[in-house]
């Protein structure tokens, strides 16, 4: 079977190395770093473990796992716990989180989500609102609000690329109409599960993404969002890197890649720094966009278009940070089973405690440290470009103590009630901290990070490239790659990885089965709007919303009864209980000339 190199070894490069080996491919894995994993792996603290027990866990960012992981979680599924053994596979290692708060840090606000199912699009702008007045949003906001999630949800895939691509998440939602408090949650909410920036990132890209989160919370189950249940190495890429091996992939750790040589049109070997050299039948580009983007040499992008504009483009524009800094506490704070969410925090947080999912690891203390550890706080800190609050400086220009006094003051005055009887976090609780190693202060400040992620901004997909290059031999495998999920995650790494295993089977010919690739889902009731909004872009018309002018509508009942109007029905009452969307949809058309 042909021979292949992967160039990286994060969740795209094990995927590939997953797939391929598999269907009987000889594969060599190689990776800067000596650990495996990329930004999912831990990141253990060095010398904290005593008598046996394990480091402390630290990690670049907790680890998230929403109901549209798909690709991750068959990764998951086919993967042993114990390689080699009849054993669990590392998918029933995941452990739900069934509820999610909101911490408000200016005001003494603390919400719990419920999940609702919802069937209507009624339903949706009705849950939207009772959200906002949880937070005591405007009705005027949160309307209008609702009326851009609801316009998103029924645009066609048409629409979507053709025009929201073109525009900020921000200038799509209109951002510049709403109050400050809510012009705050707008900037923030995106930024807390995901590398978003609104302001930043195209309306297509946070809009299919944001979608999926809300739909995510309109759903029950197990599957919604989970996490898992230990150190993300220990309970996943441990064993799977394990299994990898079992199976016959050859791996390659510490040495960094240097370069892609190339003759008559094709790869012929790969460098790397310690002045060695591989050669292979095929080659996969599996590292991070600012890596892919320094090996683009004018050799390869001489022979490939979309390297071309790749190379071309300032990935300084194309990224931004996602770090993560976890707090070690004397005792555990549970706060919530799930994520908190921290919308107006200067540094847009977002938190979870860990050791009340991991209890089938036994007591978090027995397990990691000293001894003394019984809590572990893990934090997202998502804008560093925003001066704080107690250190009135930019996260960039923070010093890691400054930003470990900044994070914890940021998580105090959220959290901590304004009774001192009432406090969740005192600083008599915090035993230690760790910042994401993939900091790197060597240089000064601001530091150097080497785990950027892309934040899709305005008309960027027409610079991203397919996993399969015009170069016969080499493809490309990250989460900057073009795919169904397109966002900066393990799930659009993952994606990715398998798009460039099937070009390689197809560039083989191989009879193997091809990997499976899952498109995002919305819910079906959804389809004939986008039928009607495909016909009315195709006609170079408004969405649907916009042709009836309802672009400022403040009420969601005005939505419905002007939509009605508009369709010739009578009894309004009678549609908003039945709700023939099929009817609906065939009335309008014909009303508007279109078939």
């Amino acid at each position: 079977m042909p021979s292949v190199i992967v160039v990286g070894g994060g969740v795209a490069g094990l995927t590939v190395a997953h797939e391929l080996v598999e269907r009987g491919f000889e594969v060599h894995v190689h990776d800067a770093r000596t650990t495996w994993g990329g930004k999912a792996r831990s990141q253990p603290v060095p010398g904290t473990g005593t008598q046996g027990r394990r480091d402390l866990p630290g990690e670049h960012g907790f680890r998230f796992y929403p109901r549209f992981y798909r690709h991750v979680i068959d990764q998951m599924q086919r993967t042993p716990a114990v390689p080699g053994a009849d054993t669990p596979t590392v998918d029933q290692r995941l452990r739900a989180t069934t509820e999610s708060a909101i911490a408000m840090v200016d005001e003494d606000t603390w919400y719990r989500f419920s999940r609702r199912k919802l069937d209507k699009p009624y339903d949706v702008l009705e849950a939207l609102e009772l959200f906002f007045q949880k937070l005591d949003i405007d009705t005027a906001d949160s309307s209008l609000h609702g009326l851009k999630i609801l316009q998103f949800l029924s645009s066609s895939d048409a629409r979507r690329f053709g025009q929201y691509e073109q525009l900020s998440w921000w200038d799509y939602c209109q951002g510049d109409l709403y109050s400050p408090k809510l012009q705050r949650l707008l900037r923030a909410v995106p930024r807390t599960m995901v590398a978003m920036d609104p302001k930043r990132g195209s309306a297509r890209t946070i809009g299919t993404i944001s979608m999926q989160l809300i739909l995510d919370f309109a759903q029950s189950g197990v599957n919604n969002d989970r996490t898992m249940g230990g150190p993300t190495s220990q309970m996943w890429l441990d064993p799977w890197v394990a299994q990898l091996r079992s199976l016959g992939v050859q791996f390659h750790a510490g040495v960094p890649c240097t370069g892609l040589d190339v003759a008559d049109g094709r790869i012929c070997r790969v460098r790397f720094a310690n002045g060695e050299s591989r050669a292979a039948d095929h080659y996969v580009l599996a590292v991070p966009l600012e890596a892919a983007h320094a090996l683009i040499t004018p050799e390869l992008a001489a022979l490939d278009p979309a390297l071309a504009r790749l190379r071309a483009s300032d990935v300084e524009q194309l990224v931004s940070w996602m770090v993560g800094i976890q707090f070690f506490l004397y005792e555990d704070v549970p706060l919530v089973r799930g994520h908190t969410f921290y919308p107006d925090s200067p540094w847009a947080l977002t938190s979870i405690s860990q050791p009340q999912f991991w209890r089938e690891l036994g007591l978090f203390r027995r397990q990691f440290g000293d001894g003394q550890v019984g809590g572990l706080l893990s934090i997202d800190v998502s804008d560093w470009n925003t001066p704080g609050t107690f250190v009135p400086k930019r996260a960039k220009d923070c010093t890691p103590e400054e930003i470990q006094t900044e994070v914890w003051g940021q998580l105090k005055a959220a959290l901590n009630g304004r009774d001192a009887e009432e406090q969740v976090l005192t600083d008599e609780l915090l035993h230690s901290v760790h910042l994401d190693a993939d900091l790197d202060y060597g240089g000064g400040l601001p530091p150097r990070n080497t785990s950027g992620l892309l934040v899709h901004p305005p008309r960027s997909w027409e610079v991203r490239p397919e996993a399969a290059s015009a170069i016969p031999n080499l493809c490309l495998a990250g989460d900057y790659v073009r795919t169904h999920t397109d966002l900066a995650s393990m799930e659009g790494a993952c994606e990715a990885g398998r798009r460039a295993v099937n070009a390689i089977l197809d560039r083989t010919h191989s009879q193997a089965r091809r990997a499976d690739i899952w498109p995002l889902e919305e819910p079906a009731w959804l389809e004939p709007w986008k039928r009607l909004d495909a016909a009315l872009y195709q006609r170079g018309r408004p969405h649907l919303f916009e042709v009836m002018g309802l672009r400022t509508a403040l009420q969601a009942s005005d939505v419905l009864r002007r939509f009605a109007a508009v369709t010739g029905l009578t009894d309004v009452d009678d549609w908003l209980d039945q709700f023939r969307v099929s009817d609906m949809v065939d009335t309008l058309l014909a009303r508007l000339g279109i078939r």
